[in-house]
């Protein structure tokens, strides 16, 4: 009889590409090589085959074979997922973002299994989504623990919620990345942005601070990895800006890693973020790093003039007057590139499977 650990992580969707299922996907790559679990992967609705390599050795559930919003089919998956957990004794099942949250509480009531609620957003910077933030509440209240993105929003949680137990663990930097050991190209005058083109990630304001940095500055190219329902607004923009030379928007690439060495630094304009896995890429792969002073995240990754700058939030002239400092200063970008290497290694698999460990297996006992 196997001795290992049986838990679960519960999505909305498991699909190869981006966001929650990404880090899920590496956080559970790394936990089953430590050969202390088996691990079940459930997506709530139809799984999606595209992009992202998961683990083969992982246990697959689908709850519903059709998308279907949560309010729709909440009721149907309860049962479903109630039977998994039985039927294949999951101890610990770790809710992964607020979605599915009132879904893993219904689902470990009055049974054996435990219930971790994973928090994959800012606490205060998506305060105006209050579906999101009555999950929240809903889901901290059953959890036996809430596991916060940021040291910032461990303190937000503890204060805002009725969280028994919050504690704070980042999510780690790809092993395959740092595998890669890149150097940094001091010659390159391209920037890179990545991320989904949605309303969060603010790419809009991304064309705004390139339009202020062509008046400085007309040796730079702009590349956006992402992709997303922003697309043609974004397309529109660029063009009405007479940035098409300057800006492209480069779709979704499987091919990151081996890109980061054609360009010369990392810049996010997100409107809010949970913990930025881009960011933390950029940290790994030696890129200088510019990004806006947003609540939680960038702040725990940029220290400002040593690493990168943060900018004052939507400082639009300061982050174009910053970014060509960066440009025009190969000496600043080195030093700033050189000075990652001190900070990588608390996002580290080993450090990290640390405190998730520690953590588990307290639940197990």
């Amino acid at each position: 009889m196997s001795n290992k650990i049986t838990i679960a992580f519960l999505l909305t969707v498991v699909s190869k590409r981006g966001g929650i299922s990404r880090v899920t996907s590496i956080l559970t790559d790394g936990l089953e090589r430590t050969g202390l679990y088996d691990i079940h992967i459930i997506s709530y609705s139809t799984i999606d085959e595209n992009g992202y390599n998961w683990n083969e050795n992982l246990n697959y559930h689908t709850l519903l074979g059709e998308k279907m919003s949560m309010k729709k089919g909440l009721l149907k998956s309860i049962p479903k997922l109630r039977t998994i957990l039985s039927k294949n004794n999951i101890t610990t099942l770790i809710a992964a973002g607020s979605i599915v949250g009132p879904l893993g509480v219904f689902s470990t009531l009055f049974n054996k299994t435990k219930l971790i609620y994973w928090s994959h957003s800012s606490f205060r910077g998506s305060a105006n989504n209050k579906y999101r933030l009555i999950n929240e509440q809903f889901t901290a209240i059953f959890s036996k623990h809430l596991i916060s993105l940021t040291k910032e929003d461990k303190k937000n949680y503890k204060n805002s919620t009725l969280a028994k137990n919050v504690c704070q663990i980042y999510n780690a930097i790809d092993s395959e990345l740092l595998k890669q050991n890149i150097s940094y190209n001091s010659e390159s005058n391209k920037i890179i942005s990545v991320g989904r083109l949605t309303y969060q990630k603010n790419f809009e304001g991304l064309i705004d601070v390139a339009n202020e940095l062509s008046k400085q500055n007309n040796d730079f190219v702009w590349d956006i990895y992402g992709s997303g329902e922003n697309e043609k607004m974004l397309l529109a923009k660029i063009k009405e800006n007479n940035l098409e030379n300057k800006i492209f928007l480069k779709g979704q690439s499987n091919n990151l890693y081996n890109l980061y060495n054609d360009y010369c630094m990392m810049v996010m304009t997100s409107r809010y973020e949970g913990f930025p896995m881009s960011l933390i890429e950029g940290l790994a792969c030696k890129l200088p790093l510019v990004s806006y002073d947003i609540p939680t995240g960038p702040n725990e990754i940029i220290r400002d003039d040593i690493n990168g700058f943060l900018i004052e939030p939507f400082n639009k002239e300061n982050m174009a007057d910053k970014i060509n400092v960066l440009l025009r200063d190969s000496a600043k970008r080195s030093f700033f590139s050189e000075n990652n290497e001190n900070y990588i290694d608390e996002y580290k698999m080993e450090y990290i499977l640390k405190k998730w460990n520690d953590l588990l297996i307290e639940l197990d006992r």
